[in-house]
């Protein structure tokens, strides 16, 4: 307990919190306490791909052809991890998490439903990832020097920021989620914060910079990877589908998720498809793009010049 106390401490995933140096270490215990608890029944599944080996794939020169020969062989045959109520995780031989899956309160599910009702209708997409309507809310920085809020975003407006407003609760619950599964992958997302507010801009879904939002989703997806993205992306599904598990290609895996599943992965790092389904699937997908981290780097080198 110590040890992962002062891990979290170490890792600045609980700084945000703004406790009182006194009060750290004390308040951290009852928060991971009350994370373990949630964690009981927990199942792991162990990877024999690695972190390290996703990471030097994604690199290579060999990378279209490797996916390309793992789409075709028969996914059927994968291991299925079917959806529990209790929490779930797929690491590698050194612990790393490539994936962890849990269940949202019923609540905070039903606000998401209901506030993804009323955002404004748009067209039916044909795209290679799938036929669905899509839309992004979100921090980013395609194309740009700064980062700056997505079109459709503003596009929306009042909606959106209704949409946020509805569904803050769920950003944090999630957010303190990754808090516990990934500390060093929090801090890293949450360390732009200050950095964005000087552009008068936040991250729009608690740590996480934006949303995709994914709606009236039919058939199976096409198979990709988020290659914009960084860390772990959160994906929660709802509607009243049936099959629709997501693959993960080079791990082997197929992740039963029912509505309101909340599953984080690393999507730039494992190309991934849901598979056929009946009846219509909504989901959202939560993410960070790479290229605000890089800006958000060459801006704290600029402010070290600066002082020196």
């Amino acid at each position: 307990m110590d040890s992962a106390i002062t891990q979290l401490l170490d890792s600045g995933a609980m700084a945000d919190l703004g406790w009182p140096q006194a009060q750290a270490r004390q308040n951290t215990k009852r928060f991971l306490q009350r994370w373990l608890k949630q964690q009981e029944g927990m199942t792991t599944t162990v990877s024999t791909v690695s972190y390290v080996e996703l990471k030097e794939l994604a690199s290579s020169a060999s990378h279209k052809k490797v996916i390309e020969e793992l789409i075709a062989t028969d996914s059927s045959k994968f291991t299925h991890l079917e959806s529990t109520p209790t929490h779930s995780r797929i690491v590698d031989t050194r612990d790393v998490v490539l994936g962890y899956r849990y269940r949202v309160p019923k609540n905070l599910l039903g606000q998401l439903v209901e506030s993804t009702s009323r955002v404004p209708h748009r067209q039916v997409q044909n795209t290679v990832r799938g036929s669905f309507i899509n839309r992004h809310y979100a921090v980013w920085r395609d194309y740009a020097m700064v980062p700056f809020l997505s079109a459709e975003y503003r596009q929306d407006l009042p909606a959106s920021l209704q949409w946020l407003e509805a569904n803050r609760g769920l950003f944090t619950y999630l957010s303190n989620g990754l808090r516990m599964i990934s500390p060093m992958n929090y801090a890293r997302y949450a360390g732009t914060k200050p950095v964005l507010e000087k552009l008068d801009l936040e991250p729009l879904c608690g740590v996480w910079y934006g949303a995709a939002i994914n709606q009236e989703t039919r058939g199976a997806s096409g198979t990709h990877q988020d290659w914009g993205d960084f860390g772990l992306n959160c994906v929660i599904p709802w509607g009243e589908y049936q099959g629709g598990g997501l693959v993960l290609w080079q791990l082997g895996l197929v992740v039963e998720l029912r509505p309101g599943d909340a599953f984080f992965f690393m999507g730039s790092l494992i190309a991934h498809n849901v598979k056929e389904m009946e009846d219509v699937r909504n989901s959202i997908d939560l993410f960070c793009h790479g290229n605000v981290l890089t800006w958000k780097d060459k801006e704290d080198k600029k402010e070290k010049g600066r002082k020196w």
